[in-house]
Order: C-alpha cells, then structure tokens, then sequence
C-alpha cells in the first residue's frame, strides 16, 4: 500500500508560540507528528508539505485597509461587502475598489468565510515563513532515511488579491493567475497514492478547505487526518469541529497519530 503524508502550512508564524498567527496547540502537534514521521518513516512514500507564502501587502492584512478615520484596521477585523458599501473600509489603494467589492461579494457568496483582517504572517523568506523545527527535522531525516526521495514543497497564497486557505485553490480564483486556480498537477499527484494522510495548521481553515477541496477529486475514505497534530485558529473552534463532523460522515477518516501508529506496526493491517 502506497501512502503519501500531506503536511498543510508548517510553519513557525502558525506552529511557534513566538509566531504572528500562534494556532494554539499547534507547536504539541508539531511534535507529535515529527515523532510520527519518525516512528513510521519506511511507510511514508511521499511527504508534501505546503506553505503559505504571503507578500506584506495582502488584502486579508492591515496594511491593504485603512478605516472612516485612515486607520488600518486591526488583526481580526471581521470586512463585509456591506461594510465596504456603507464606507467603513476601504483600500489604501483606491484604484482597487472596483475589484475589492467583486472579490469581497465572491467570497460572502461562496459561503465558506467572509474577510478576516489576519496579523501579517508568513511572509515570504521570513522566520515565520520557515517550517516549524520539529517538523522540518524529522522531514529531513526522513529524505535521508529513504535515499531518491525529497519533500515536495507546494507555495500558495501567493496573490495578493485573494486569500488562499485551501492547497487546492484560492478562495476566489482569479482567471488570470494560474497560482489561484485549481492545481490539478497536485491533485495528481496526490492520485497516485493509496491513502492521503493529512496533518497541519490550521484545522478550521487550511486543513479544512484543502479536504474539501481534495473530496472532489479523490474519495473520502482514502483520506486520515491526523487528528491530534492539528488544531484550530482560537476563535474558530466551532469551525472547526463543524467541518470534523460534517467530513467524518462523508467518510474522511480522523485518527489519532499514536493509534495509527499501532495500526501500522501490525503489519502494514487496515492503513498502512
């Protein structure tokens, strides 16, 4: 059975208690699935790891904003179409109104979020940008560990018009950027394994939107979230366990990585 581990955003400003956007718990889930990666490195045939990699200037940052007063407004702030029609915000920018008012109806229409205004993070080349060290030690070990096979690492969130939660897409594609629209070439590779084991941060927002991005494409049950080396934004933990039950009836499977760790160790039984 061929199994590919797909690790979602890393890195230190999601996974460091030092980071801009600290998702709680997540450092513990870090060293959970490095311990994982190592434990289980000969049944791992591929590890993908993506990372956001955001430019200052981002539409779902302060500095694109500034309010009635000129100020930026501060990390989350919640920016409805209805705000930005009633002249609560705007974009320092003006010369983008036209297309924040689209991209901000396309967004409230799509259903999954509207806009919230994050504290800079993971930008690009930066601290916060990097893999978290826990992860990015066992990833390394396991490349050496397995002599031919490098870590895949898929960047996303590149644009600065678009917010880009998902592996997949962004959150509202832009036909002219090849980089928000789907990458069918990783879904392809994704393809090709037996089981997408899935881990990383965060589960209410990146995890979530790559899985229900990825159930069009591949079955659900072919897909294990490690359910202990993931946790939610703070704020959004009802995000977050909304999506857990709505997947888990789809047929994605949760585990817990030390019980898949057992699984495993009986000779390759059930998962691996």
């Amino acid at each position: 059975m061929s199994n590919l581990l797909l690790i979602i955003d890393p890195q230190n400003d999601f996974s460091n208690p030092k980071g801009t956007l600290y998702v709680p718990g997540a450092s513990e889930d870090c060293s959970r699935l490095a311990d994982f990666i190592n434990k289980n490195s000969s049944k791992i045939n591929s590890i993908q790891i993506t990372l956001d990699s955001h430019p200052s200037y981002h539409i779902a940052h302060p500095y694109f904003w500034v309010d009635e007063n000129g100020n930026n407004p501060a990390p989350y702030t919640i920016i409805t179409h209805q705000d930005f029609s009633k002249g609560l915000f705007k974009p320092v920018d003006i010369s983008l109104e036209r297309k924040v008012e689209e991209y901000l109806l396309a967004l409230e229409n799509r259903g999954r979020y509207n806009l919230c205004i994050w504290p800079p993070h993971c930008l690009t080349a930066t601290w916060g940008y990097c893999v978290e060290d826990q992860v990015w030690e066992a990833a390394h070990k396991w490349e050496l560990s397995n002599i031919g096979k490098n870590v895949d690492f898929v960047k996303k969130a590149i644009n600065p018009l678009t917010e880009h939660y998902s592996a997949i897409q962004a959150e509202v594609p832009d036909p002219n950027d090849a980089s928000t629209r789907i990458n069918f070439a990783f879904i392809d590779k994704l393809k090709e394994y037996e089981h997408v084991i899935i881990a990383g941060e965060a589960l209410s927002h990146c995890v979530a939107n790559t899985i229900r991005d990825l159930c069009v494409y591949i079955p659900a049950y072919r897909m294990i979230v490690l359910s202990d080396c993931t946790s939610n934004v703070g704020g959004f933990e009802q995000v977050g366990n909304d999506f857990v039950n709505e997947y888990r009836a789809k047929g994605v499977q949760f585990v817990d990585s030390k019980s898949l760790i057992l699984l495993m160790g009986e000779v390759l039984t059930c998962f691996l």
